[in-house]
């Protein structure tokens, strides 16, 4: 079985000096693909590196709403550099309402431009959705279905909201959060996703899936993924071949503009 790592961070300080013995280890686990995604103006650059000297790593370029009081007054320009320059997707970028400080008018501005640029240039977009599904939904409405699918990354929202998202041009992303026994409201999304609408990530280095043999370091790599998609194919009876075909295949879709792209260059 192939698999695809849908959404990793793989210039993160804490295993960016382990990247080629990461990347050797996700081919022994057949992990083809790594979707590595900026999240600030500063990390841009070292993740277009990234994605050069590995053919593997596929780069996203975008700001985190975490980050978005660190943009300068060019962003916009350097976001835009980057995606026109490199075969690329946006993100990881999205809303997070979790601290009640955040500002979140400028968090919905940032977001929107990223929506707005996924749409133009069509191109597949990294969602990260927390403690915001009333906004993120209004602002789909108005920003209308995206021509190149998307994905909402490590999905935490209710089953009821999957079709909408669907019927929107997005797919769902399950991280190792599908792992924890006791995330049943995270299973019952997994449940009912459509077939072809369902990605798997490890959001590397977070998000450390619940396996039997845990690291020490309990730093996340993609080479946990198939594990990772054996446990969620077991939590909704799925044949772990089945689940892993499905969850491979969608991610083909949604990242086929940026993997056409490297093979052109």
């Amino acid at each position: 079985m192939n698999f695809i790592d849908s959404h990793c961070h793989l210039h993160d300080s804490r295993i960016i000096s382990d990247i080629p013995w990461i990347e050797d280890r996700a081919k022994i686990a057949n992990v083809q693909y790594m979707v590595s995604c900026a999240t600030m103006e500063d990390n841009f650059e070292l993740t277009a590196q990234l994605s050069k000297d590995f053919p593997s790593i596929l780069p996203c370029f975008g700001i985190h709403p975490w980050f978005v009081d660190s943009i300068s007054d060019k962003w916009k320009e350097l976001l835009e550099y980057y995606l026109l320059t490199y075969p690329s997707g946006i993100g990881e970028t999205g809303l997070d309402f979790t601290d009640k400080t955040c500002d979140r008018d400028l968090q919905i501005k940032v977001f929107e431009h990223h929506l707005m640029l996924a749409i133009q240039l069509e191109r597949p977009i990294n969602i990260h959705i927390r403690n915001a599904w009333d906004t993120f939904i209004h602002i789909l409405k108005k920003m209308g279905k995206l021509k190149v699918p998307g994905l909402i990354h490590s999905y935490s929202g209710s089953a009821d909201m999957i079709p909408m998202f669907e019927s929107n041009g997005l797919y769902i992303s399950f991280s190792g959060s599908v792992t924890n026994p006791k995330a049943k409201k995270v299973v019952k999304a997994l449940k009912r996703v459509s077939k072809d609408r369902f990605v798997l990530e490890t959001d590397t280095p977070d998000i450390y899936p619940y396996l039997p043999e845990p690291k020490a370091s309990h730093l996340n790599e993609p080479e946990n993924l198939p594990a990772i998609a054996q446990i969620a194919s077991s939590r909704i009876s799925m044949a772990f071949e089945e689940f892993s075909k499905h969850a491979y295949n969608n991610s083909l879709t949604v990242f086929h503009s940026i993997l056409e792209g490297k093979k052109d260059r």
